[in-house]
C-alpha cells in the first residue's frame, strides 16, 4: 500500500474511457489524469515518408483541448474520484472550461514551452476570477457543466 495518492494517467486513445477510468478507481487510484497524448501520424508527402522516426507520436497542445475536454466531462459523471485536466490548457478561459467539465485541477503542459511562467499567473488569475465570482472555493465550480 502506497501511502502517497496514486495518480492514473490514462490515454484518450481507447474506445470508451470511462470503464478504464472506474476501474481505475475500483483499483484504488486516488485521482485520474485525463488526458495524455493522441497518437497522431506526421507526413513528408515530397517524400513519401512519415516525419516522426517512429512513425507516429503524441499529438498534444491547444489541438486536442476539445477532446480532452469532452473525455473529462463523460469521465466526472460516471466516476466518483477527482480528475486532473490535462490537454491544451494556455489560458484562463482554458482553465475553466475544464473545472466547469469535471476537472479538480489541472495541469499545463505544452503552454510551458512558450511561456515558462503561465502557471504562476493562472493561478493568480484563478483567485481573482473566483472572488469575482463570489465563489469560496474553486470545488464549487467543478462539474457545473449545464446539459440542458
Amino acid at each position: 500500500m502506497c501511502p502517497l495518492p496514486l495518480l492514473a494517467k490514462l490515454t484518450p486513445n481507447v474506445t470508451d474511457i470511462v470503464p478504464i477510468a472506474q476501474a481505475a478507481a475500483d483499483g484504488g487510484a486516488d485521482a485520474v489524469s485525463l488526458v495524455n497524448t493522441f497518437i497522431g501520424l506526421a507526413i513528408d508527402w515530397r517524400k513519401r515518408k512519415p516525419i516522426l522516426g517512429n512513425i507516429t507520436g503524441g499529438l498534444s497542445g491547444p489541438a486536442i483541448k476539445p477532446l480532452a475536454l469532452r473525455l473529462i466531462w463523460r469521465v466526472a459523471r460516471n466516476v466518483k474520484i477527482p480528475i486532473i485536466g490535462v490537454g491544451g490548457i494556455a489560458s484562463l478561459n482554458d482553465v475553466m472550461e475544464f473545472l466547469i467539465a469535471g476537472a479538480s485541477a489541472v495541469q499545463i503542459g505544452t503552454a510551458n514551452f512558450f511561456d515558462p511562467t503561465i502557471s504562476v499567473r493562472l493561478v493568480d488569475e484563478l483567485r481573482e476570477t473566483c472572488t469575482e465570482l463570489g465563489v469560496g472555493s474553486v470545488s464549487e465550480l467543478v462539474g457545473t457543466l449545464k446539459t440542458a
